[in-house]
């Protein structure tokens, strides 16, 4: 039964449904999402569609909060009309993402969107960092984190990076996975998927 973890799918559905393929995605499996499921793509509202197809039809995805979850959110609870989604979608959208946890573990693995705050006394408490958080591998404490490794995305490096990251990624004790799917700069445009039991990557094209 691989585990899989793919993060900041930035609605692109066509990308996503691609990589499952490529993964031969089963009811077997485990997929953990990292979050950042809408803003920047074409479709943010068939990713979750998506998602909850899969879940209803008896497959095991876990779903994370990420950054773009929760500025949808608080612009509906501000009564604001966001773009992302169908306004008539916009409320059991905005339940859903409140049901979402800011974090998953995994036997070896800490799943998380942005990373954890390692200066605030407890990391787990530190929920705003979890979602937005850049730049903190210097401060990992290692006796905390055991040895688990973290896998986290919000941050988008090029696939090559990812890639790099990924095969260093047991002595590091962190890797991110977002290769900027929605993006276009330099060596972006790729979604990611870490086979967490292998620690293999797969990477699908943008638009494949």
């Amino acid at each position: 039964m691989p585990r899989y973890a793919i993060s900041d799918i930035h609605g692109c559905p066509k990308t996503f449904r691609a990589l499952l393929q490529q993964l031969d995605f089963s009811k077997a499996d485990e997929l953990f999402l990292l979050g950042d499921y809408v803003d920047k793509g074409p479709d943010s509202y068939s990713i979750i569609e998506y998602i909850w197809q899969l879940q209803s039809e008896g497959y095991t995805v876990k779903c994370l909060r990420g950054n773009h979850e929760q500025m949808f959110v608080n612009e509906v609870m501000r009564g604001e009309h966001s773009g992302v989604i169908p306004i008539r979608h916009h409320q059991e959208v905005c339940r859903w993402m409140l049901t979402l946890p800011y974090y998953l573990e995994t036997p070896g693995y800490f799943l998380v969107h942005a990373g954890l705050n390692f200066r605030h006394p407890d990391p787990l408490e530190a929920t705003y960092d979890m979602l937005w958080i850049r730049y903190w591998y210097d401060e990992i404490d290692r006796d905390w984190l055991g040895d688990r490794i973290i896998v986290h995305g919000h941050t988008p490096e090029p696939m090559t990076s990812v890639r790099f990251g990924i095969s260093k990624m047991r002595e590091a004790q962190r890797v991110c996975i977002d290769s900027g799917c929605a993006h276009s700069y330099k060596g972006m445009g790729y979604l990611t998927a870490l086979n967490l039991d292998s620690g293999e990557g797969t990477f699908v094209r943008f638009g494949e």
